[in-house]
């Protein structure tokens, strides 16, 4: 199964296992990388608005912030760590996906 479909049955109220929370950790560090080689990725689409609800990010954000987010609400970062949402917000700057004023 993957990422998208799992947030798609998050939305529904099925609960995410600690076996596929590690793969959606992995599946995000993943996306992470390919964002910095490629403009193309799948992660960097808009994620519906259900999508966005349920993960508790903006309307329209990319599928990657919500899976981030999600992640950060399974599996919360340990004290004095940077959130998942965090280091993708940071990414998607970094490369230019986000614009900061």
């Amino acid at each position: 199964m993957n990422y998208q479909m799992l947030l798609e049955c998050h939305v529904t109220g099925a609960l995410i296992d600690e076996k596929e929370a590690q793969l959606l950790d992995i599946e995000l560090y993943t996306q992470i990388a390919s964002i910095k080689l490629s403009r193309n990725q799948g992660c960097l689409e808009i994620a519906p608005d259900h999508i966005c609800k349920s993960a508790l990010v903006c309307k329209g954000s990319f599928w990657i912030t919500c899976l981030a987010a999600v992640l950060d609400q399974i599996i919360p970062a340990g004290k004095g760590q940077k959130t998942r949402g965090s280091k993708v917000f940071d990414e998607l700057v970094s490369h230019g996906y986000v614009i900061v004023d």
